[in-house]
Parts: structure tokens; C-alpha cells; sequence
């Protein structure tokens, strides 16, 4: 229920409709409310300069007037929007359109010119032009007033933040702060590392494990574990689910394995079908590399011969480092989900340190193969995460990524000069991580002398 919530949160926080309408709501309600009390508080004198003045006549012309202004301002600040969500289509990809999307100041520059625009149109349709001055609604007209007058100031608050919102830094740190949050939620990779356990299927669960068809299609938004837990107990059953968040399903995939079989697919179809929450497009709440696809596909199109900006893909590099620095500090899911009595009921796929570091560096390298400026900077990366390392997996995965990236320039990179550069942050990466590799072998060897060391030193 968790997961589906989450899911369901980040489709809100991502819509451009949520804020505007809220506020739309209250501009009803507060010109709803002042109404009522300048029904029962006429105004024969003006005791204050800023409490409006006039009759009818005057108080109409007056909000009919800022009325036209704030949609004339309101139009041109939701067609700002359009042409930003286009430009970022054009040069950073389709898919981050949601970060755009989730930009608060804008949903909440739409929702004030919104709200304002619902007021002022409750305020117009109670004055009667030909009404005397005690008449008037004064104080509804005045809130009219200061309302279109923080309007004039969050379209010029809004664009400042279109202007820097379609920079490639700005996109890229937003979509770095999206992974970041991710990451947060990650347990600490505290104490001695954690053992890789292999999975311990029964020796016939390929045999006799009863395959169970999906009921819904689409990416896999979010799995509830601790619901198919519960369930796998109460039937006393073991469950493999060959998918993870992220992934594509279709439906009547049989990707789902129950043993012993149950005798009841369809039932038990249905039930599975509850946990898991799908739709049409990605989302980062149980899916790791989602944030750090994002990164890719801006460095991808940095890196297009259309846009030829290796500048970009050089900060997408530097992001993705801190990124991938949080995640190496974090423990990643189990493979296996373990009941209350320590007993395996669930088998399932999960993000592994292999799959980011090939999610992050793989397509970069590819599409950089002949820009050596950004293979050297991809390797003084893979370099400073070596200060990072913690487990055997993370340096073999650096590793890995390094000596593809020497062979990328070997191959395509064709002044030997940049050859040479290559191969020289080759080196210093190479025994950036194994220089890791002996302190965590020291470290291992001698764990009281390295926790006394850091009891001195705290």
C-alpha cells in the first residue's frame, strides 16, 4: 500500500494541475468569505488610504480591469511554459519533461495567477455598477487588488526561473538532487560489508514451480514485498519474481514462480496482480537507475552530432560521480526476502552495483568513443569513486568500466597524443583502485587496531 501511495505522490508532485487547482479553490473561498463579511460591514467612510473607494461604477471598471490583466499575464506565463517544456524536449529528451513538470515555482506561479483569476471573477459578478459606495464590497475589491499586484511579481519570479531552468547545469542538477533522494532512502553500508549469499532454490523448482501470468501491462512502478511476504506465508509457498521496478511487462508474461504449485492460477493471479503497480511510464520510487538514466540522456544528446557539447557531458560525468559516491556508501536490496522465522519466500531481481555502474558509464563511453576530452574525464571519475570503494563488487565494476573505456580510445580516439593522455588516467584510475583494494584488505586484517585508530581520532 506504501509503494502504491508513493506512486501515486510522485504522478502529483509531477503534474502541472494539482497546485494551480488547489489554489484555484482557495481564490474561491476567500472571495467567498470576504463577500460575506462585506455583506455585513458597509463602508460609509474610508478610514484607510489602501481600503478601496468608489462606487460601483468605479470598484467594476477596477477588477474588470485587472481581471483581463492577470489572463493576458496568465497566458503568456503558461505559453513560457509550453515553450520551455518543448525547448527541453528538443535538447535534453522527452522523458525529462518531468522534471520541468515538478518545478514548484512554476506550479505555484500557475496556481497564484490562477487563484487570482477565480477571485476576481467571484468579486466581479457580486458588484452592481449602479450600486452607492456602502454597497460596494470594499475590502474584496482591495484583496483584488494586492492579489493582481503579487501576480506582476511572481511572473517576474517566474521568468527568472525559466531562464535558469533551461540551462544544462540547472537540468542536470535537478535531475542529480531526483537520484540523491533516491539514494536517501538506502540503508547505510555501516560496519563489516555484507555477504553475497546465492540464491537457494529447491533443486526442482524450475521443474514443478507454478508459473503465473500477469494480470496488468506496462513498467513495473513499484513491488509491495512486505504484502507478497505476508501472502507467501499464509500459503506456505515460495515466490520468484523474474522482474523488478523498472522493468517492461506485458500482460500474460509468466514471470511470476510459485512453489509448490497452489493448484489455482488464476486466483493466485489475481492476488499477485494487487502488489504490484504498473503504468505507462518509469518512476524513481523503487527504481535506482531511473534518475540515472535521466543523467545519460543528456549527455547522449550533449554528445549527438546535432548539439557536438562535450561541456555538458563532462558535468553530467561530475554528477553522476557524486551520485554514484552516495550509492556506494548504501546497501542495495537482497536478492532474497526472508520471513519472521528466517525462512526464504521470495527470490526476486534487484539493482546491483554492476547494473548502475553500467547503467551510468556504458552509453557515455559509446556515444564518446571519440572525444577524448571526455573519456579522460570519465576515467578521472572512475579514479575518484576509488575512494569510495567498500565492497569487491564496486572495484571490479570500476575496473571493468576502465579498461572499456581504455579500449574505446585505443580504438576510435586517432591522434596519438590523446591516445597517450588516455592511457595516462587509465593508469592513475587502475591504481587509484587498487590502492583500495590493499586498505580494504588492511582494514579487514586488522578491524581492532582500525577501530581504536578511529576512537582516537573522534
Amino acid at each position: 500500500m506504501l509503494n502504491w501511495l508513493l506512486t501515486i505522490w510522485d504522478s502529483l508532485r509531477t503534474s502541472l494541475w494539482l497546485i494551480p487547482s488547489g489554489l484555484s479553490a482557495v481564490g474561491i473561498g476567500i472571495a467567498t468569505t470576504l463577500l460575506w463579511v462585506d455583506a455585513g460591514n458597509g463602508f460609509e467612510d474610508q478610514a484607510h488610504w489602501w481600503i478601496n473607494s468608489g462606487d460601483g461604477e468605479d470598484a467594476r471598471n477596477l477588477i474588470s480591469t485587472l481581471l483581463s490583466a492577470i489572463i493576458t499575464m496568465a497566458s503568456m506565463a503558461f505559453s513560457v511554459t509550453v515553450v520551455a517544456i518543448t525547448l527541453a524536449a528538443n535538447s535534453y529528451g522527452s522523458r525529462l519533461i518531468r522534471i520541468f513538470r515538478s518545478d514548484l515555482r512554476t506550479q505555484i506561479v500557475l496556481g497564484i495567477f490562477s487563484m487570482t483569476i477565480m477571485y476576481n471573477v467571484i468579486v466581479l459578478r457580486s458588484i452592481h455598477g449602479n450600486a452607492p459606495m456602502p454597497q460596494v464590497p470594499h475590502a474584496s475589491v482591495t484583496v483584488g487588488t494586492v492579489l493582481s499586484l503579487i501576480c506582476v511579481l511572481a511572473l517576474i519570479a517566474f521568468i527568472q526561473g525559466v531562464a535558469r531552468l533551461v540551462v544544462a547545469d540547472e537540468v542536470v542538477r535537478r535531475v542529480r538532487r531526483e537520484l540523491h533522494n533516491a539514494v536517501e532512502d538506502l540503508p547505510k553500508l555501516d560496519g563489516r560489508p555484507p555477504e553475497h549469499v546465492p540464491p537457494d532454490l529447491p533443486p526442482d523448482f524450475d521443474e514443478k514451480a507454478e508459473r503465473i501470468e500477469l494480470p496488468y501491462g506496462g513498467y513495473v512502478q513499484a513491488i509491495d514485498y512486505d504484502d507478497i511476504l505476508e501472502w507467501t506465508e499464509k500459503r506456505n509457498v515460495i515466490a520468484r519474481l523474474d522482474f523488478r521496478a523498472g522493468d517492461f511487462i506485458v500482460n500474460g508474461d509468466k514471470r511470476v514462480l510459485v512453489y509448490p504449485p497452489t493448484g489455482d492460477p488464476m486466483k493466485v493471479r489475481k492476488e499477485i496482480g494487487e502488489f504490484i503497480v504498473s503504468g505507462d511510464e518509469r518512476t524513481p520510487t523503487q527504481d535506482l537507475e531511473f534518475p540515472i538514466r535521466h543523467l545519460v540522456e543528456v549527455a547522449l544528446r550533449a554528445l549527438s552530432p546535432g548539439i557536438n557539447d562535450p561541456f555538458t557531458a563532462t558535468v553530467v560525468v561530475d554528477r553522476l560521480r557524486a551520485g554514484l559516491s552516495e550509492v556506494m556508501g548504501r546497501c542495495l536490496p537482497a536478492e532474497t526476502v526472508r520471513d519472521r522465522a528466517g525462512r526464504v519466500r521470495i527470490y526476486r531481481q534487484v539493482t546491483t552495483y554492476e547494473g548502475i555502474f553500467d547503467a551510468a558509464f556504458h552509453q557515455i563511453r559509446q556515444a564518446a568513443s571519440t572525444h577524448p576530452a571526455v573519456l579522460i574525464h570519465m576515467l578521472e571519475a572512475i579514479r575518484r569513486l576509488a575512494e569510495h570503494i567498500r565492497l569487491e563488487e564496486q572495484r571490479d565494476g570500476l575496473l571493468r568500466h576502465a579498461h572499456l573505456i581504455k579500449a574505446a580510445a585505443e580504438r576510435d580516439v586517432a591522434e596519438p597524443a590523446d591516445r597517450n593522455d588516455v592511457e595516462h588516467s587509465f593508469l592513475k584510475a587502475i591504481e587509484a583502485c587498487e590502492k583500495a583494494r590493499a586498505e580494504a584488505a588492511a582494514a579487514s586484517e586488522h578491524p581492532q587496531e582500525r577501530q581504536h585508530d578511529q576512537g582516537q581520532h573522534g
